[in-house]
């Protein structure tokens, strides 16, 4: 891949801003205004619901866990995930076509890209079809992503310190795999720092696709609009309404005849 990829760190935020955070860099790549870019952030601890979830994983979630917990809707995954500061969030906003011509070989791609990244710290970490990152057969970093246009937008979250009830929450979800969940801390022995775990990952992605990343700031353009599509509800979990009721085939629809004064 020629040309440098752009690194953003936008640091924490609530679940629902980085949701419009993603999304609004999206339609700025989609409208060729800003280049491939790779994002890093934190969310606070939230249940972030799949376009299609019901609210039920939300549910198991916050069984597992006391205290308040922001609920949100991805505009791309299909799945529920567990998040928290103890969670390194990633993205990737970049033409399709530098990963390939399917959805399917951009997830392998881009996920055996992280797996290289966190294989530098001397895990056995590797991608996992569909949408995984393991170490050992235990999922350390699920993704998912969707291809808008020549636009790939794909995301994942690194489990880096999580405790028991949130390990807990994790391995209760829907998706959850059945050989359980671990965390890159579990398997060092310590809680590596921001900056190392970051770097590892760019030096990572950047030997997996022969291209440089440069670290760049958030430009007011691209803030602007994240601030805007939050303030029009996106990311919010809005319930689904529920269906109506089918007519029983024996019944008879009601006709109303004229109505008096």
């Amino acid at each position: 891949m020629s040309g440098p990829m752009r690194i953003l760190d936008t640091g924490p935020m609530s679940a629902r801003h980085n949701i419009a955070m993603t999304a609004a860099l999206a339609e700025l790549h989609r409208a060729e205004q800003i280049p491939d870019t790779l994002r890093f952030w934190r969310y606070p601890r939230a249940l972030l619901l799949g376009r299609h979830d019901t609210f039920a994983p939300a549910y198991k979630v916050k069984a597992c866990l006391p205290g308040s917990m922001e609920v949100a809707r991805r505009t791309t995954a299909e799945h529920a995930a567990y998040v928290s500061p103890g969670v390194l969030a990633w993205c990737v906003v970049a033409d399709s076509y530098r990963f390939g011509a399917r959805l399917s070989e951009i997830r392998e791609r881009i996920c055996s890209a992280i797996a290289s990244g966190l294989a530098r710290f001397g895990l056995p970490a590797r991608f996992r079809p569909r949408d995984e990152i393991e170490i050992a057969g235990r999922r350390v970093c699920a993704a998912g992503g969707a291809i808008d246009g020549f636009t790939a937008v794909f995301e994942g979250a690194v489990l880096v310190d999580l405790d028991a009830s949130e390990l807990q929450a994790e391995a209760g979800l829907p998706n959850a795999p059945n050989s359980g969940v671990t965390t890159v801390a579990e398997w060092l022995g310590r809680v590596p720092a921001d900056d190392e775990i970051k770097s590892l990952l760019v030096a990572g992605l950047s030997h997996c696709w022969h291209r440089p990343l440069l670290q760049a700031p958030l430009t007011r353009a691209e803030a602007q609009l994240a601030d805007r599509l939050f303030d029009q509800g996106v990311g919010r979990a809005r319930r689904a309404r529920a269906a109506p009721k089918p007519q029983r085939a024996t019944e008879k629809p009601r006709v109303e005849g004229p109505r008096g004064p």
